[in-house]
Formats: C-alpha cells, sequence, structure tokens
C-alpha cells in the first residue's frame, strides 16, 4: 500500500486475543501483500504471520508458575527488542494484554516505531491509571465496545472505534428459538488451566442437580485438552465449532469473550465466575463496576444471572437456570440478548481496522 507498510510486528498474549490478531494480520496481507509480518503470540498468529518469534499465549493458557512465567517474558522481551532493532520493524500493533505489551509499547516507542493497540484494556472497570500510558506511548487505539471510545478520547488518546471482531465471527442465528422436550446446556469451564480446575468441580456437580430435574443433554466446550476427569454423562467438544454452539439452548459460562460470543448468538446463560481467594481480595479493590457480563454492562441491567466467588454454587446455578428455561423467561432473555449485535458495529471490523493502520503515515 505504501512504503512504510513493509515490516510489522504483532504481539497477542492470550487465546481470544491471538485469534483476533490472527485475523488482522491476514487482513492486512489482503490490503498489502508485500508486508512482512512478523509476531509473538499462538497458534493463529503462528499460521498468519511470517515469522513467527515465540508462543506466550500458552504460557498463560496451561498455568506456568508466575516466577516461571516471568522470566521467560523478560527472555521474549529481550528477544523482540532485538529483533525491533535488527530488522527495522516499522509499525508495531498490540492485542489486548496489556501487562506484558505496554511494556513493547514504550520500547517501541523509544525506538520512534508508531504504536497501534487493537482490543483495548478495559479501564473502565479498573486501574483507570493504565490510560496515561496508553496515551504516551500508543499513537492510535482501536476500543471493541462503543463507550470506550469516549473515554479513550477524554484522555487525550486517539480512539476509532470500528466495531468488535466478534461481529465478523459469531454467525447470526434464527431470532426464533422454542425449547423441545430435551434441551442442551452447553458448558464452558474457561480458557486457561486454573481458571478451568476452579470451575469445572462447580460445573459437574451443578449438572448432577440438573439430571434430576430436567430432560437434558451437557456438552462441556473448551478450546484446549482437559486433563481433568469428565462424567460419561458429559459429552466434550473441543476447539471454537460455532455450528455445534448454534445447538445449545442455555450454558453456564464464565465471563468474558465466550459470554458475549452466547449473547451475540443469543443464549441465555448462567454466567459464573471463581478467583483464588487472594486474586478475589484483590479484585474488589480494583474493580470498580457493578457486573462482570458484558451484556448485562452494556445494557446497565441484569439479562443473565451472575455468580461470583462464594455464591458460585451449584445449587444456585441450577436453581438460576431452572427459572431461565421458563418459556416466558427464556424468550425474553433472547430478546435482550440479540439486541447487542446492533450495537457492536458493522462486519468486516478487522479490514476496516488494517485499513486504517496501513493508511496511517504520519510518523510519530
Amino acid at each position: 500500500m505504501t512504503n512504510n507498510n513493509k515490516s510489522i510486528f504483532i504481539s497477542a498474549g492470550d487465546i481470544s486475543g491471538d485469534i483476533h490478531a490472527g485475523n488482522l494480520s491476514k487482513s492486512i496481507k489482503l490490503l498489502s501483500q508485500n508486508c512482512k509480518i512478523s509476531a509473538i503470540g499462538g497458534n493463529e498468529l503462528k499460521k498468519n504471520v511470517d515469522v513467527f518469534i515465540e508462543d506466550i499465549v500458552n504460557v498463560n493458557a496451561f498455568g506456568f508458575f508466575p516466577i516461571k512465567q516471568y522470566f521467560f517474558l523478560r527472555k521474549v522481551f529481550k528477544r523482540v527488542k532485538q529483533y525491533l532493532i535488527e530488522n527495522k520493524i516499522e509499525k508495531v500493533i498490540l492485542v489486548d494484554y496489556y501487562g506484558f505489551n505496554i511494556h513493547l509499547a514504550e520500547l517501541a516507542s523509544t525506538l520512534k516505531i508508531p504504536v497501534y493497540y487493537y482490543v483495548t484494556p478495559q479501564i473502565w472497570a479498573s486501574r483507570k491509571s493504565r490510560i496515561t500510558k496508553i496515551a504516551k506511548y500508543v499513537k492510535m487505539v482501536f476500543p471493541i465496545l462503543p463507550f470506550e471510545k469516549d473515554i479513550y478520547s477524554q484522555a487525550g488518546v486517539n480512539a476509532v472505534f470500528e466495531g468488535n471482531p466478534l461481529i465478523d465471527i459469531v454467525p447470526l442465528v434464527e431470532k426464533e428459538k422454542e425449547l423441545k422436550n430435551q434441551i442442551t446446556v452447553g458448558l464452558f469451564a474457561g480458557s486457561r488451566k486454573n481458571t478451568i480446575k476452579r470451575h469445572l468441580p462447580i460445573i459437574i456437580n451443578t449438572v448432577n442437580i440438573l439430571r434430576d430435574k430436567i430432560n437434558a443433554k451437557f456438552v462441556l466446550f473448551s478450546l484446549e485438552k482437559i486433563n481433568e476427569c469428565i462424567p460419561e454423562y458429559i459429552s466434550v467438544k473441543y476447539g471454537d465449532d460455532f455450528n455445534e454452539r448454534k445447538k445449545i439452548d442455555i450454558a453456564i459460562c464464565p465471563s468474558g469473550t465466550v459470554s458475549l460470543e452466547n449473547a451475540l448468538m443469543g443464549i441465555p446463560m448462567i454466567v459464573m465466575y471463581k478467583l483464588s481467594w487472594a486474586n478475589y481480595l484483590l479484585a474488589r479493590l480494583i474493580v470498580k463496576i457493578k457486573y462482570i457480563t458484558l451484556a448485562n454492562i452494556l445494557s446497565n441491567k441484569e439479562i443473565v444471572p451472575e455468580y461470583i466467588q462464594h455464591n458460585a454454587t451449584p445449587k444456585k446455578i441450577s436453581g438460576a437456570l431452572l427459572n431461565q428455561i421458563k418459556p416466558e423467561n427464556y424468550h425474553n432473555t433472547r430478546v435482550e440478548l440479540l439486541k447487542f449485535r446492533q450495537q457492536l458495529g458493522d462486519n468486516g471490523v478487522c479490514g476496516r481496522v488494517a485499513q486504517k493502520i496501513l493508511g496511517d503515515n504520519n510518523g510519530l
């Protein structure tokens, strides 16, 4: 496209960010075939870039000890620093993963390389001070929730809302749906090893309660292999197959990306989340929002029930699910959830973000 898009570096550090980064890389290649893209990230970036330096996604996904993770990432950072200097990188794109990526932003800024932040940190939920460093080191940000643009703009950051990338990934579904005699309950324990370990026993015990009360089949969805023992009455689907997910009538899931995906598909859900007690106490100090589920946050009311920490019990979760599948409640929840697609932008999000980044040639 232009002569300062010859070499781009991308960094993503978790599973969902890696998916969005991989799709962005594909869009950049379509617009600028001669662009050389290098990256650190996970499986999706590995498939879609010219030079893949290191897999840092699985450091999180498979639960490395914090000290081991720290030294690993420090080593990766040194490699990236050397790579940026030796290969004359012209643009750096960061995707989510603030704790590591903000150091890359500072490094790139020091090297006079323009920095672009795609899928920005949720500073409205916690640690608003992070915006100061983003304003200092990042040239342009691409938030993925509509209200985030104003927050960044008011802090002096050049913010552009092109939509939420899930719009391009999550398929459209039929608006009308009625429950059959046997319902399908989708189960989601999380994407990180430690999260799965905390959530899975609660989910299995919830299923044990529900089996005596409703005619249902239970399907556990996981992006990665689960090593824990799964009862034979729970089937397991690996990978992110939305055609399989369309078959779900209702879900039990953690907050985060999976809950927004379910919302876009009109799947009523019970959201649960359990942290270690140390992390929970820390979160209570820094998190400043009423809800943890994006569907509830965007609507500023509880559309889907949330059960956090000591409230995330099989009895409460199963009771909420039984209430949600009552015909009137089920219909009303689906109607509310299907409204969110309109708020999150039009199709072609990655393409528009790629165009903005490639077309920005005004230096720092």
